[in-house]
């Protein structure tokens, strides 16, 4: 996975990976300290969605924009409803795309996404200059949605698949998530090799003679093994190896914390 990449900088705000500092671009993936935002948003929320105030959130852009050397104001986000919609933006939108996934091929334009236990995904063509910022939870990944970005890429932009760099950000881990039907069901019929990323645990019940089933998905695994499938070498394929949800030191967590839960930034793009 290649965790030693990654190194958390500018007084713990966020995990940048150093690979992609020598074309001038950027990828990194924002952790929770270091911001404005009160209890229990605390401290580096990007969300206003959980309650938090609007100038609380700007500052926070501000801040980590600041630490990162680019201009806020150049933060490209989406309006995200876990679906497949991929944008191709060349300027920062007035309004928000209803989107899960941002292209662009515009340098000091900077794709970002948000995430509190979903996998954030960045991608960086360092030939022809182009990034993307994806948000791949279980649904856009049933949606393949990592691979529909891939693809744009490559028919719009011509990337070679053997040139991308990919960052898998923090996200909710094999550990931790635990999934049911709802979740297997769609997996299994539209990702038959998903199977392989999802393990079956047993745990007894106080009688010790029945045992409860529990279902835990990989969405890390998964969509590397997607991003190798389309012919990106696994050299290039980079993770931070954080479980969201076993660290609350660092990482917001949906599922651990509830609908409270505040939201990291993913943010990638070339400086120049």
């Amino acid at each position: 996975m290649r965790e030693k990449e990654f190194k958390i900088f500018n007084d713990h705000l966020a995990m940048v990976l150093h690979k992609v500092e020598s074309f001038s671009a950027i990828a990194a993936f924002s952790v929770r300290n270091g911001g404005q935002s009160p209890p229990p948003l605390d401290s580096l929320n990007f969300s206003t969605s959980q309650g938090d105030s609007l100038e609380n959130v700007h500052s926070n852009f501000e801040h980590l924009a600041a630490h990162l050397n680019i201009d806020s104001s150049r933060i490209a986000t989406c309006n995200q409803v876990h679906g497949d919609t991929v944008e191709v933006i060349s300027s920062v939108p007035n309004s928000l795309p209803r989107a899960d996934a941002l292209v662009v091929a515009v340098p000091g334009i900077f794709p970002a996404i948000k995430t509190a236990d979903c996998l954030p995904i960045l991608l960086i063509d360092p030939v022809r200059k182009v990034s993307a910022a994806v948000h791949a939870g279980w649904r856009g990944s049933v949606l393949r949605i990592t691979r529909k970005v891939v693809q744009l890429m490559v028919k719009w932009f011509g990337t070679e698949a053997s040139d991308l760099i990919a960052a898998l950000g923090p996200a909710i881990g094999p550990c931790c998530y635990e999934v049911d039907d709802t979740v297997l069901i769609p997996l299994r019929h539209d990702l038959p090799s998903s199977e392989r990323f999802v393990t079956v645990n047993f745990s007894s019940t106080s009688d010790s003679i029945d045992s409860k089933k529990s279902h835990r998905l990989d969405i890390v695994g998964l969509n590397r093994f997607e991003l190798i499938s389309l012919g990106i070498p696994e050299g290039n394929i980079y993770s931070t190896g954080l479980c969201t949800s076993c660290r609350p030191d660092l990482f917001f967590s949906h599922r651990r914390d509830g609908i409270l839960s505040g939201r990291h930034i993913a943010i990638t793009g070339f400086r120049d």
